[in-house]
């Protein structure tokens, strides 16, 4: 039963944590499109600001870790299920 309790813990965290990192992608690319309507050539790609660059590079970290803290969140749960199964063969 404790490894059960350990698995829930486990996925409802790293739920949390993707909630958090999906609201931080979505947030850097609303700042990204506001952005590149205020900058001169922003649109074509010619022209850029440290703030856009800072929202790009946010985007860039927040989808990595958002699809790393996902690939984490559905796969320990499924190898600790065939884990659990293995064991229960015996």
């Amino acid at each position: 039963m404790p490894r059960r309790k350990a698995l829930v813990v486990w996925i409802v965290g790293s739920g949390l944590i993707a909630l958090v990192l999906a609201g931080v992608l979505v947030s850097a690319a609303i700042t990204a499109t506001i952005l590149v309507d205020q900058v001169p050539g922003g649109d074509d790609g010619l022209a850029s600001t440290p703030a856009l660059d800072g929202a790009y590079s946010t985007m860039t970290w927040s989808l990595v870790a958002l699809v790393v803290v996902a690939a984490l969140g559905v796969s320990v749960p499924l190898v600790a299920r065939r884990i659990r199964r293995r064991s229960s063969f015996r």
